[in-house]
């Protein structure tokens, strides 16, 4: 293939960075300004200044084919796929060696050939390493060639999904339906597959296929879905058939939204009926339980019981001793616990558990000396359980010792300098990509050196997670910075909460890395949602805000204004309002107890995973933080005030 770019741009990627020898100590300030001056110029689009200063740059900075990547992926998305994007695709990955960035331009000129239907480009685009899984767009390239004139197995298996394709995709997929009737195999398939998607519409769409007889269950099935209980109390159903057996565990399910109990009675009393295969038998009963369990029904307990769990499943064994702690049943407590993987039932947390139920049941010394154990650790439950016996908590703060020449070889290693001057670019994101890869099979002791290095180099977020991944867990100063110190102060003061929770919170959501972004959309420092940031701008007085949350200012002033606005809404409750913080207050209001309720008790059933580990750990961090703002934390018990009943319960 032969290769075909501007001059300049040649010239450029032909500047290899691999045979240039980087030092840690090099000064590169006036390559970082140059850097910032091209990168700035080819955001704004002013491409004659952008190589003019690309040029002036050079090869010897470490980051430098950062901008060739940005470069190409600009002409990737602007100009039509072509063998010349492709040989200039080639030049960058033959002289940077960057697999990730080629990676990300393969996928990008993949995609532009598809969307241009430039199919012979695609298909050799295709056949890269670094290519994409695109099978939507692999049998358009099929169909164009004259090399597919109905549904393959390939197309069956796309055909066969109850889900929305993409629209070129879907069409092609129809078209193929129409010129040749799918193989009856497939179209029950196709039906089996919708209903277990609960997605009937995927099923009715092919009922023509099928013969009176045959359509007539199908379409009852649909139709039933309005009134699942009431179908299946008619015994319409009472067959043990292959579809029978899918329309009723859909039905059961459907009723279950509605009406737990009387779902899982009717589980209880038919399942027998019908040849389940282990696997959908158990996870039927399983899902049926753990939903009882969800809404804290209290019945919920013995439902998780009537299922014999899985070696492997933790989980459903886990709900088991949640179900019964929110009924605060501390008998079926301690069985459930003893129910556990005996490694289980050491962690921390349910060892916490374990002491608490004996102290309820009157076992005051077993549950004293459990206290006493638990309270050496640096951990949420270890902190309640130094509270228990009036210990001091288990903080101290003890440096990472890395090996002085593993430490002295990372600093010259190619991979972390680019790293580290991507954060000094303003380029964090790629700086954490290539720190990352170095934790790839590393072993503690380098795991410790990255840990000392990232610090040293005020990677903070790089340190934390090198140091959590060596398991450091006693290295505070490292797992714990204080940073952002003159932000936090001025915004606590401002909205009358204590620095330590801010600290603790920030920490939590984003380990301090500015520019995050959750899947959820959720941006910064204090992984304040767009509409959440809005919202607190609203009560300010900006009726029409859109600033940048990724500004550190921003972010914890907006993220510890609604710290006290929560907190004004649960009455000073600082459990409810770390839950809010990250459930959201409607959410948390929902999961207020019927009777008022100790705290622990509450934190530790709440429903959903996330928020239950993140009020644990937010509370711990306050305490840790409070310790290295102040050498005197604060009780946790004193935090966990009583929660109280839902109104109106």
């Amino acid at each position: 293939m032969n290769v075909h770019c501007r001059a300049l741009t040649c010239a450029l990627l032909l500047l290899s960075p691999a045979s240039v020898v980087w030092a840690a100590d090099q000064n590169y300030s006036e390559q970082r300004e140059l850097f910032k001056q091209a990168h700035k110029a080819l955001g704004q689009g002013k491409l004659d200044e952008f190589r003019r200063v690309r040029l002036k740059l050079g090869a010897d900075y470490p980051i430098a084919h950062y901008l060739d990547y940005l470069d190409l992926n600009r002409t990737f998305s602007a100009s039509p796929p072509s063998k010349a994007l492709v040989g200039q695709l080639n030049a960058f990955e033959r002289t940077t060696k960057d697999e990730d960035l080629t990676r990300k331009l393969t996928r990008q000129l993949q995609k532009r050939a598809a969307t241009e239907k430039n199919w012979p480009l695609f298909d050799g685009l295709s056949q890269s390493g670094f290519a994409a899984s695109m099978p939507c767009s692999t049998l358009q390239s099929q169909a164009s060639a004259g090399k597919l004139k109905s549904l393959n197995e390939a197309a069956i298996e796309l055909w066969v999904q109850p889900k929305k394709h993409p629209k070129a995709c879907a069409a092609l997929l129809d078209k193929l339906e129409a010129a040749k009737t799918p193989p009856i195999k497939a179209i029950w398939q196709r039906i089996y597959e919708a209903i277990d998607a609960s997605k009937p519409e995927y099923a009715e769409s092919v009922l023509h296929y099928l013969s009176k007889q045959d359509k007539q269950p199908v379409k009852n099935w649909i139709a039933a879905r309005k009134n699942p209980q009431k179908y299946l109390k008619s015994g319409a159903l009472d067959q043990d058939t292959s579809f029978n057996r899918r329309a009723f565990v859909d039905l059961v399910l459907l009723w279950s939204k509605e009406d737990t109990v009387a779902a899982m009675e009717h589980w209880l009393a038919h399942h027998e009926r019908y040849r389940f295969y282990n696997d959908r038998y158990y996870d039927t009963h399983r899902l049926l339980a753990m939903r009882a369990a969800y809404r804290r029904l209290p019945e919920a307990y013995e439902m998780l019981n009537s299922l014999e769990a899985r070696a492997d499943d933790l989980e459903l064994k886990e709900w088991r001793i949640r179900a019964a702690l929110y009924e605060q049943d501390w008998v079926n407590l301690l069985r459930s616990l003893k129910r556990l993987p005996i490694e289980e039932q050491k962690e921390d947390h349910w060892a916490y558990w374990e002491a608490r139920a004996l102290e309820e049941s009157g076992h005051t010394q077993l549950a004293q000396e459990l206290f006493t154990t638990l309270s050496e650790l640096p951990t949420y439950h270890g902190f309640l359980a130094a509270d228990k016996v009036g210990a001091d908590y288990a903080i101290q703060d003890l440096p990472i010792e890395a090996d002085a020449q593993m430490l002295s070889a990372l600093e010259q290693e190619p991979g972390l300098l680019r790293a580290r001057e991507y954060y000094l670019v303003d380029v964090p994101w790629e700086g954490r990509r290539e720190w990352n890869a170095q934790f790839v099979d590393a072993e503690p002791d380098k795991l410790a050196a990255l840990a000392v290095l990232a610090n040293r180099w005020q990677l903070y977020d790089r340190a934390i997670f090198a140091a959590g991944r060596a398991d450091k867990k006693k290295a505070l100063s490292t797992r714990f910075p204080v940073v952002y110190r003159d932000e936090v102060d001025v915004a606590a003061a401002k909205n009358r909460i204590p620095p330590a929770w801010v600290f603790g919170v920030m920490r939590r959501e984003s380990a301090y890395i500015r520019d995050v972004k959750s899947s959820a959309g959720a941006v910064g420092l204090m992984q304040l949602m767009p509409n959440t940031a809005k919202y607190v701008a609203g009560l300010q007085g900006e009726k029409n805000w859109k600033g940048d949350l990724t500004d550190v200012q921003t972010n914890i002033g907006f993220g510890t204004f609604y710290l006290r606005h929560v907190m004004d809404k649960f009455e000073d409750h600082q459990v409810l309002a770390t839950a809010s913080y990250n459930a959201g207050p409607k959410r948390v209001g929902i999961w207020l107890p019927p009777e008022a309720m100790p705290a622990d008790v509450w934190i530790d059933a709440i429903p959903y995973t996330e928020t239950r580990r993140y009020v644990r750990a937010v509370m711990a961090y306050t305490a840790i933080y409070e310790w290295h703002l102040t050498k005197q934390p604060a009780r946790l018990s004193s935090k966990l005030k009583t929660v109280p009943a839902a109104q109106g319960t």
